[in-house]
């Protein structure tokens, strides 16, 4: 965990750098905030992998694990932090379902497990900007997932392991954003656990299924797009014009 850490640490403080540096003009902003609300909604459809470790150590059993894909579902609320944050920009909360698969075969037998999950997540997110519509996103989060079903087909192994209905973990996401119209982004989001709190191994972040290990990876492409003001609020910029008093309305259609 300490070298995930490190990487983490080191990762954000060489993409600042290059962030920073990359570019001499002045970027413009990423959303802009005259004619829209700081919060959205998001949706990230994607898929699971289970990447397997064969057991270790001179009693270990010679088994061979694989991952196998399966689906995940995502919806939920992103909201900027006031001010556009300092470290963090903004945080967001979702709902989720997700379903672990892999595999473990031990001499001529295969065994095959299916888990499925619904789950809780909240997220604190870092933006670094390359582009007037690129950026780099880096984030932190918590995760609650309760297994309401499992297909668990065990053939004449050795020992089997197993997660337990409610799990509690930190996770690290990375993930590449792009501005692809004035109100929507899509950012294509690389997630692994960090730290499993509850079931407590040690402090690690892999599951024990059957005799092997697994690592829980999900690849998600995350669309998350803006809020117009209803007609009850009021916008920073009642006139809803740009600097150059230009109609935002008008500005859109030419897109």
């Amino acid at each position: 965990m300490k070298q995930i850490i490190i990487i983490f640490s080191l990762c954000i403080f060489g993409l600042q750098i290059f962030g920073q540096g990359g570019y001499n003009r002045k970027k413009r902003d990423l959303i802009e905030m005259h004619y829209w609300k700081p919060a959205g909604w998001h949706f990230a459809p994607g898929l699971t992998y289970m990447a397997p470790f064969k057991p270790k150590g001179e009693n270990a059993p010679d088994v061979d694990p694989n991952g196998r894909l399966a689906l995940y579902l995502e919806v939920g609320r992103w909201k900027l932090f006031p001010g556009g944050g300092n470290v963090f920009n903004y945080f967001d909360y979702s709902l989720a379902y997700k379903r672990l698969s892999g595999s473990e075969k031990f001499l001529d037998n295969k065994s095959i497990f299916k888990q499925n999950f619904l789950l809780g997540n909240f997220n604190i997110n870092n933006v670094i900007q390359l582009s007037d519509y690129t950026f780099i996103q880096n984030s932190l989060g918590v995760n609650l997932d309760f297994k309401f079903s499992e297909r668990m087909d065990a053939h004449a192994l050795p020992e089997i392991q197993n997660t337990q209905r409610l799990l509690f973990s930190l996770h690290y996401k990375f993930g590449f954003g792009y501005k692809a119209t004035q109100r929507l982004f899509i950012i294509p989001t690389l997630e692994t656990p960090i730290l499993n709190v509850k079931q407590w191994e040690r402090a690690r972040s892999d599951y024990g299924i059957y005799s092997s290990r697994y690592r829980p990876v999900i690849f998600t492409v995350r669309f998350a797009w803006l809020l117009k003001p209803a007609k009850g609020d009021c916008p920073p910029d009642p006139r809803g014009k740009n600097k150059d008093g230009k109609n935002f309305d008008e500005m859109l259609k030419m897109e």
